[in-house]
């Protein structure tokens, strides 16, 4: 890089800034907090500044995500036009942050920060007249207005894309490629040491123990509305089940909104409370313990041409996956390829459920070991490597 933080050292000041509030139950709360508090651990003085919009959960923010008091918050007085019965929709969501950047500009006049590290976009309006130094973390890519976001992310000091196809996309965009890197979410390790035994995580959730456990531990859609493949899932197993393969599927997440739809197609396909269970969303500190209890945990994904899933994803539930040593089935996308190959997991097509029932089945028949390659690839992607290579790359 051409210019410099302030330094590279024990306590740089650096503030996360995000859009949303703090803490909260979307999957990207918890991403949020594990890179602050992985920032933290490096010996930085991090501040977490977040929006005062919608209800915040009343829980603790470090209780909630299982991790220690690492971090200041702060919480920006703002317009909260989303929660506005005049303001319609879209136009709620601009004048919060209109009303949020300006909160921000004012913050920012009294608290000093060496480096700024944000995930949204429509911050960089507000951000980028500060002259204090930005690290952009992309989770998707705009899909109005390229030239504008390419002018203002080559002003940043650094570019993170969450995955190859993001990074080589934006190359293509004008992104200069000496401020750009490419580097996938991470994993809590800490938070995998001392499972306890498949069968005493089985006990514990109440799972059948005659029966190999094929689970999925993660939100049911993304986006709100984007299914994630929990639908083909549901069908593979009735299709092993009508074949006498003796599984039982536990499906762990939420929203809740959305547990219904799926409980019904699995009565549609004649699946039984005793051969599937709808736990609902659970507290991030129980995760580590449900996926110990299942015998092969899924990564699903519908057929689609969506961008999330061809360009954009980076799950967490796959780090996590290899860090609990689970036996895997895996859709085969490109950006999975970023992280693993056949010899880690079952690959299986998107949105193929009969492919998937294969896959399942192939299995419980050829548990994967590689336990060397694995921990390999989780220390690799471990929240602290992570953010030590990014801020190092910043210098």
């Amino acid at each position: 890089m051409t210019d410099h933080l302030p330094c590279y050292a024990p306590f740089v000041r650096i503030a996360y800034i995000t859009q949303t509030r703090f803490p909260t139950e979307r999957p990207h709360g918890y991403q949020v907090a594990q890179v602050c508090h992985a920032m933290a651990g490096l010996g930085h003085e991090v501040t977490l500044v977040t929006p005062t919009v919608g209800a915040v959960l009343e829980q603790n923010a470090f209780s909630f995500y299982g991790i220690t008091e690492s971090f200041r918050v702060v919480r920006l007085q703002q317009f909260d036009a989303l929660n506005s019965a005049w303001i319609p929709g879209k136009l709620a969501f601009m004048v919060a942050m209109f009303s949020y950047r300006a909160a921000l500009e004012k913050f920012f006049t009294v608290f000093k920060a060496d480096v700024l590290y944000i995930r949204s976009t429509v911050l960089l309006p507000a951000l980028l007249p500060l002259r204090i130094p930005i690290i952009l973390e992309l989770h998707t890519l705009p899909r109005w207005r390229k030239r504008r976001f390419i002018r203002m992310a080559n002003r940043c000091r650094l570019v993170v894309c969450l995955t190859r196809a993001m990074h080589e996309e934006l190359l293509t965009w004008g992104l200069d490629p000496q401020r750009a890197v490419i580097e996938g979410d991470g994993v809590d390790l800490e938070r995998f040491y001392n499972l306890p035994e498949a069968i005493l995580a089985k006990e514990g959730w109440s799972l059948p123990t005659d029966r190999t456990i094929v689970g999925y531990v993660g939100s049911l859609v993304t986006r709100d509305t984007l299914e994630k493949g929990v639908g083909e899932l549901i069908d593979a197993v009735a299709i092993l089940r009508r074949k006498g393969v003796p599984v039982f599927c536990w499906i762990v997440g939420g929203p809740s909104s959305w547990l219904g739809a799926y409980k019904r197609r699995a009565q549609e396909r004649g699946l039984t409370h005793n051969d599937i269970f709808f736990q609902g969303a659970i507290p991030v500190r129980r995760v580590p313990s449900a996926i110990a209890a299942c015998d092969i945990c899924v990564y699903p994904a519908p057929k689609t041409r969506h961008s999330y899933f061809l360009r954009d994803t980076s799950p967490l539930k796959l780090f996590e996956y290899l860090a609990a040593r689970r036996n895997i089935v895996c859709v085969d996308l490109p950006p999975i390829r970023d992280i693993v190959d056949e010899t880690l997991v079952h690959f299986c097509t998107p949105g193929d459920a009969v492919d998937l029932a294969r896959a399942i089945a192939a299995a419980m028949e050829q548990p994967l070991k590689n336990s060397e390659r694995r921990a390999e690839i989780v220390h690799h992607h471990s929240w602290s490597q992570r953010m030590d290579r990014i801020l190092a790359e910043a210098v």
